[in-house]
């Protein structure tokens, strides 16, 4: 399911922030995915995410952000990071729909 982070390239300048997000993924009746997980960095064209749940690379999904007032930004999972033994969270990789 992962891509090594290597796999993925990044311009821009990185902020490092753990804020609290919600993710939705598809609609509540298409039987869309909420996960809870907190931010670990922003750049200008995406987000770095864990959670405990993983979410499929090419995936669209809603962030609700804690801090900005809870208006959704529509991103692309671009790659996810499966857990390493004993750390039952992901990492994922988004960027921002233009």
């Amino acid at each position: 399911m992962g891509h090594s982070l290597s796999e993925v390239t990044r311009s821009g300048k990185r902020i490092y922030v753990a804020l609290p997000v919600t993710l939705r993924a598809g609609s509540e009746a298409e039987g869309g995915v909420v996960v809870h997980g907190n931010t670990v960095d922003y750049s200008e064209r995406g987000l770095r995410v864990r959670s405990n749940l993983p979410i499929r690379i090419g995936q669209n999904v809603e962030v609700f952000v804690s801090r900005n007032g809870d208006q959704p930004k529509k991103y692309c999972v671009t790659w996810v990071h499966d857990p390493v033994q004993g750390k039952p969270c992901y990492e994922v990789g988004l960027v921002l729909e233009q």
